[in-house]
């Protein structure tokens, strides 16, 4: 076997020899050190917000409306939508698949359209990359929800696992045809839910946007998160009062460019639908049209909220999407063997070293 080149020889180099024999004692002390930073600081940054949290939740509830949710299975046939995206490391260029697939309630069925590749030149920074297939994926998203609709027949909701209020930083993400194709699909999915009579809403599991802080004026006061704030203030089966995510960033920061760009108005309120103290409140988004079904379409989510309160539709739909990201590692493994045989340079399906540009 060819030694790597950066192997010492034997007989050569006793310096290097020496130091690789040498019985490491520095390793445990940086891993002590970095224990002690992260439970020190982390301990100080938890005290602080505490000490702050009072005030703030004191402020929530003198401001802002709550309501108790009623448990309700108003919705029969329920759709739950969600998207995955896997890369398949290479070393000659960025390369990711992307899917998505709907599962409707109670019939267990399953839809999906044709998965698509992104493929891009290590031209292409680390987060350029990120941003494209991120704003691509969400695209399939909404595409692969209204092509449900359109081929199998009407459902009484559809469940998006995602926000459909998007913050200004997705004005900058990627390129700017997928940021186009990201709002065209968003448009089609409300405009066919408006025309069919079918309620649609956007499910965001772990929220960490400040929209509801911006919209009660609170900004100045704490940094903290809406779903931190509210796992304090609400107790389960509480939602908040419908605010414009939209509204509340204007009068924060001026612009929303790409909230501005999605036809119907876009509402939110959260929800603490799990009695867990590790599980935050998740925000609902809906269209404007669907804001006199607020009461109904809260209790459906707290109705079916299963483990850390997510609505059961979008659970089973992100199990799905999780079972295709293992295929899809099983599948890199195959490749690997059958370039070597076909190529001789198994190389060509290793991970990238080295630094981004």
């Amino acid at each position: 076997m060819v030694a790597h080149h950066t192997q010492p020889k034997e007989g050569r180099n006793s310096l290097i020899s020496n130091l690789l024999k040498e019985q490491t004692t520095t390793y445990p002390r940086l891993c002590l050190a970095l224990r002690n930073l992260i439970l020190d600081e982390v301990s100080k940054d938890v005290q602080d917000d505490l000490l702050k949290l009072p005030q703030v939740v004191s402020e929530i509830k003198r401001r802002l409306n709550i309501h108790p949710v009623k448990r309700r299975t108003g919705y029969q046939r329920v759709a739950g939508v969600d998207a995955g995206s896997q890369r398949v490391p290479l070393a000659s260029r960025w390369f990711a698949v992307i899917s998505a697939l709907v599962y409707q309630l109670p019939d267990a069925e399953r839809y999906f359209t044709n998965p698509e590749a992104v493929r891009l030149p290590y031209s292409y920074s680390n987060e350029r990359f990120h941003g494209v297939v991120s704003l691509r994926r969400e695209a399939k998203l909404f595409e692969t929800a209204a092509s449900f609709l359109k081929n199998r027949g009407t459902v009484d909701l559809v469940l998006v696992d995602g926000p459909l209020v998007f913050g200004n930083w997705w004005a900058g993400m990627g390129e700017a045809r997928d940021r186009a194709a990201l709002v065209s699909s968003i448009n089609l999915l409300l405009r066919l839910c408006a025309e069919e009579g079918v309620a649609v809403a956007g499910i965001v599991k772990r929220a960490t946007a400040r929209y509801l802080i911006h919209h009660l004026g609170l900004r100045r006061i704490t940094p903290l998160s809406d779903a931190f704030v509210l796992l304090q203030a609400m107790r389960p089966g509480e939602r908040t009062e419908v605010f414009s995510p939209r509204e509340a960033m204007r009068r924060a920061v001026r612009a929303t460019p790409f909230m501005d760009r999605v036809d119907q108005p876009i509402y939110s309120f959260y929800m603490r639908s799990s009695p867990f103290l590790l599980s935050p409140p998740i925000r609902v988004d809906l269209p404007e049209f669907m804001v006199d079904s607020v009461d109904a379409l809260a209790g459906y989510c707290y109705a079916t909220a299963v483990g850390d309160g997510i609505p059961l539709p979008i659970v089973k739909a992100d199990e799905e999407a999780r079972v295709t990201k293992v295929f899809v590692d099983e599948v890199y493994s195959e490749l690997i063997p059958r370039l070597e045989n076909r190529f001789e340079a198994s190389s060509l399906a290793a991970a990238v070293w080295g630094e981004y540009q």
